[in-house]
């Protein structure tokens, strides 16, 4: 997710999503450690409609296109633990089926099937380098 976005977010919690409620922007955005970034998350979310201006300086609510992009950040943020899991069932996968290639080609040793073990071998390392980046 994005500064914009999670910016958005905070202020959607912020709220309870009601564009009655004002909020101290400024302050949202210096809590959430991007003040040096203020006028350009600013200007962002309010290009987008995503917030509106108040009379009150440094005040905005949130507007109802705001609330539903928020909800879509909310929503569209993958649970780590899940997309691990994803990731650990995919290699469990491909090793099953590394095995399977392999004893295929115990039965048939031609160019064709040892350019499968490659393949297969070759997925098996982005899965596990990906892995290697999501586990610490």
């Amino acid at each position: 997710m994005d500064v914009y976005h999670k910016v958005l977010v905070k202020l959607y919690e912020v709220t309870g999503g009601k564009d009655s409620q004002t909020v101290d922007f400024k302050d949202l955005v210096k809590n959430e450690g991007f003040l040096g970034n203020y006028s350009d998350i600013f200007d962002m979310l309010s290009s987008q409609g995503w917030i509106a201006d108040t009379t009150k300086p440094n005040y905005v609510s949130i507007t109802h296109w705001g609330v539903s992009e928020a909800k879509k950040s909310v929503i569209g943020a993958p649970d780590p633990a899940i997309a691990i899991q994803k990731d650990i069932d995919r290699l469990v996968n491909q090793s099953k089926g590394f095995v399977n290639v392999i004893e295929e080609f115990a039965a048939d040793n031609s160019a064709k099937k040892f350019s499968e073990i490659e393949k297969t071998l070759e997925d098996l390392k982005t899965t596990i380098s990906k892995l290697k980046n999501t586990v610490h």
